[in-house]
């Protein structure tokens, strides 16, 4: 019988639980390999032993944290319902852990702009609105022809991000301009001209 220690199951959970309290706390170039092992109670050895670096440890923690994410996409029935759906959930996402985490992350824009290229490769933002809105959109006569989705996310997110930084209020007065305002004129006109 061999003397080695049995593996501990939750000992990754841990650790990358950790990564991801410390990237909202204190942001990617705050975030140390010391302050990873201290939070997770175990030694830097243990990190090492399983990545490489500070980006291979915050990726795997990004892969954790979106696979326990809900789904964005909501079919209620209507292309505006869909969007205020979407707007909503954005807002909670942004006023609770996921906001933090966000700005953690955009830190490493200046110190490691690879990381935030690998995350938008691996990851679907949802800042983003999923293809399927739009499509369904089109499918009900909605909206005329197929739109660009990403164009949500250059025009709405980018507004309520803003807003968000700023402190101001995210309530359903604001997403319902944002949708009604901002969002259908835009994504409205593109259907015409793409017809």
């Amino acid at each position: 019988m061999s003397g080695r220690r049995p593996l501990d199951p939750t000992r990754d959970a841990r650790i990358l639980d950790a990564v991801l309290e410390l990237l909202a706390e204190s942001g990617y170039v705050s975030m140390t390999m010391d302050a990873v092992a201290a939070r997770a109670g175990v030694s830097k050895a243990t990190i090492y032993r399983r990545w490489r670096n500070k980006r291979e440890i915050a990726l795997a923690a990004m892969t954790r944290y979106h696979g326990a994410q809900t789904a964005w996409s909501v079919d209620t029935g209507t292309f505006r319902g869909d969007l205020l759906a979407h707007v909503h959930r954005f807002a909670e996402v942004l006023g609770g852990f996921g906001g933090r985490l966000a700005v953690g992350l955009v830190q490493a824009r200046a110190s490691d702009p690879d990381l935030l290229d690998e995350l938008d490769a691996r990851f679907s933002s949802g800042a983003r609105l999923a293809p399927e809105v739009v499509e369904r959109a089109v499918a009900r006569g909605e909206v005329t022809a197929p739109v660009d989705h990403r164009l949500f996310e250059e025009v709405v997110a980018s507004v309520m991000f803003m807003r968000w930084l700023w402190r101001l209020p995210l309530d359903a007065a604001f997403l319902a301009h944002v949708v009604d305002d901002l969002a259908m004129p835009v994504l409205h006109a593109r259907g015409k001209g793409a017809s």
